[in-house]
């Protein structure tokens, strides 16, 4: 299954319109990743970036990108995903791979995010 077909498993109406149940089971997820590895330091960077992004409130995310933040959160909050996160070692690895992907794919929108808010945001939050 490839990285779009992840997302659309995700891209449920639930997900997509309950905001504050992400912004609780997120909070809940970092908590438990392991900072023990540069993939995983990474992934912690780059989920709080898409989550940043994503309920600014002084910020208009285009819809497309804001679904798919949506979707790759949540697919990063279930650990019961593509590679359970339980598993040592690469556990976070898949939930990593689709973070970047999304990221990359939405490189303009992030961009055009520092832009027009002048934010500067040490490690994204």
């Amino acid at each position: 299954m490839g990285f779009e077909e992840k997302l659309q498993k995700y891209k449920t109406y639930e997900n997509l319109k309950d905001l504050s149940r992400l912004r609780e089971e997120f909070s809940k997820k970092l908590e438990k990743v392991p900072p023990t590895m540069e993939y995983l330091r990474n992934l912690i960077l780059d989920v709080k970036l898409i989550y940043r992004v994503l309920i600014d409130p002084d910020f208009q995310l285009k819809r497309e990108a804001k679904e798919d933040f949506i979707a790759a959160l949540w697919y990063f909050i279930d650990s019961r995903d593509t590679i359970p996160d339980w598993l040592p070692m690469i556990g976070y690895w898949d939930d990593y791979k689709l973070i970047r992907y999304v990221k990359e794919k939405h490189k303009k929108e992030i961009e055009r995010y520092f832009e027009e808010t002048k934010y500067f945001i040490a490690n994204y939050f």
